[in-house]
C-alpha cells in the first residue's frame, strides 16, 4: 500500500483523494501553503487522514522519512513549481494537479521532471473508445469544437483539458489563427491525420462540445464527459417532406456518481506508476508541456 502526502486544499483536492483512496492509497498527512490552514484542517477530519501540518516545508520533510510515499501536489497554480522543486531531490512518486503553470517558460525552472501530470479527461472511456476504434488506424478525420469561456486566461487554465484531449489523440498539431478578438477566437490546428476548427466564444451560455467526421461516422461530445455515436441517417416521411435523422449505434456516459469522471482510472495507473510497474505514461512532464505551448499559442 502507498502512502499519500497531501500539498493543497482546493476544491479539487478533495476528488483526487476520494480517487486515490478508492484505489488503496493510505491518507498519511495533508497540508497546505496558508500556513495552518483551515480548508486543510477540514479535509483531515472528513477524509480521516492521519496526520495535519501547519506548515508545508515541515509536512515534507516528516513525510520524505515514511516507506511507500508518494505526494499529491495540488496547491494555487503559482506555488505548484515551488512545491515540486522542493520536493525534487526526494525521488518520490508525485501526481501533480494540471495545468503546472500557466506560462510554458516558467515549466523550465522544474528541476526533476519526472511526475505525473493530473490531465483526467484523457482517461475518459469514450475518449479511448474514440482512439482505439477510430485512431489508432490513422484515418483522416474532421472536428468541429467549441470552448465556450470568460476569458483568455481561463482558456488556459480550464480548456486546457480539450487541448489535452487532441494531443493526446492526434500528437503534435499546428495552429493557425485565423481571427481574434474581446468575443471570440477562431483558429485550425491540423497534422497529417486531422484538421481541426476550433472555435473560443466568450461568455457563450452553451456547454463545450467535439465534433468527430471520420468517414460516415459522426462522433459527439456534449458534454465532454457523453459520447454519441452516428453511423449514417434514417429517411422520415413527415406530412408531405422527407426528413433524414442520424441513427445512434452507440453511447457512453462518463459520469460515475460516487467520483470525478476519469479520476478513478487516472489513480489506478499512478499506482502502477508508484509501484514502478510502468514507466511509459500518457501524461507526463513532456505531455503537459506541449498541452500548456498549444494553449499559449492560441490564446496569448
Amino acid at each position: 500500500m502507498y502512502n499519500l502526502c497531501i500539498i493543497g486544499s482546493s476544491d479539487i483536492v478533495s476528488k483526487h483523494l476520494t480517487a486515490a483512496s478508492n484505489n488503496g492509497f493510505k491518507l498519511y498527512a495533508i497540508t497546505s501553503l496558508k500556513h495552518n490552514s483551515r480548508n486543510a484542517r477540514n479535509l483531515k477530519r472528513k477524509f480521516k487522514i492521519k496526520k495535519f501540518f501547519p506548515g508545508w516545508k515541515d509536512c515534507i520533510k516528516e513525510c520524505s522519512k515514511i516507506k511507500n510515499i508518494s505526494f499529491l501536489v495540488a496547491p494555487r497554480i503559482e506555488d505548484t513549481i515551488k512545491v515540486l522543486n522542493y520536493i525534487s531531490d526526494l525521488n518520490k512518486p508525485i501526481i501533480v494537479e494540471k495545468p503546472i503553470s500557466n506560462d510554458p517558460k516558467k515549466l523550465k525552472k522544474i528541476k526533476n521532471k519526472k511526475f505525473f501530470v493530473g490531465y483526467n479527461r484523457i482517461f475518459y472511456k469514450s475518449v479511448n473508445y474514440i482512439k482505439k476504434k477510430y485512431l489508432d488506424k490513422k484515418s483522416s478525420c474532421v472536428l468541429n469544437i467549441l470552448c465556450p469561456e470568460k476569458n483568455k486566461k481561463s482558456f488556459i487554465t480550464n480548456s486546457c483539458h480539450i487541448i489535452s484531449i487532441l494531443i493526446y489523440l492526434f500528437g503534435d498539431l499546428n495552429v493557425k489563427i485565423i481571427k481574434k478578438s474581446k468575443r471570440i477566437i477562431l483558429c485550425v490546428l491540423k497534422n497529417k491525420n486531422v484538421n481541426i476548427n476550433l472555435s473560443v466564444v466568450f461568455n457563450a451560455p452553451t456547454n463545450f462540445k467535439i465534433d468527430f467526421f471520420i468517414g460516415n461516422t459522426h462522433l459527439k461530445l456534449s458534454p465532454i464527459e457523453e459520447l454519441t455515436e452516428y453511423k449514417g441517417l434514417k429517411k422520415i416521411r413527415k406530412k408531405n417532406l422527407n426528413l433524414y435523422k442520424p441513427v445512434l449505434s452507440k453511447s457512453i456516459n462518463d459520469y460515475d456518481i460516487n467520483l470525478k469522471p476519469g479520476f478513478n482510472s487516472q489513480y489506478k495507473l499512478f499506482k502502477k506508476f508508484c509501484q514502478r510497474k510502468t514507466k511509459k505514461i500518457p501524461n507526463s512532464y513532456d505531455f503537459a508541456e506541449k498541452v500548456l505551448k498549444t494553449c499559449e499559442k492560441i490564446a496569448k
